[in-house]
């Protein structure tokens, strides 16, 4: 199972390392996405990015209901991410503050 953390907005540095070194990244955006599109799909509070190197983000994305397709590229560093925003981050917000909480 690849390991994964939750980083808070400022912490978008120490989220990049996580994922260079071959984490998933859950790093909490900024929301002024809120009532875009993308995809098709209307982007809804909160907004989070999912990074990683690309395998790894892949088998994460697999593993939790996300096409490989859905990845957007690296550009100047070696991770790529996928936007997860609206019901499904709120679910893995709680999932992984409630796994920092017990720990």
């Amino acid at each position: 199972m690849i390991e994964e953390r939750y980083f808070e907005r400022r912490q978008i540095k120490e989220a990049i390392a996580f994922a260079e070194a071959g984490g998933i990244a859950i790093h909490r955006n900024f929301d002024h996405y809120h009532g875009s599109t993308i995809r098709g799909m209307r982007r809804e509070r909160p907004f989070l990015h999912v990074i990683g190197l690309r395998p790894q983000l892949e088998a994460w994305g697999r593993d939790n209901g996300l096409r490989p397709e859905w990845i957007q590229p690296e550009k100047r560093r070696r991770v790529a991410h996928y936007d997860v925003f609206g019901p499904p981050a709120e679910k893995l917000m709680q999932r992984l503050v409630s796994t920092l909480d017990a720990g």
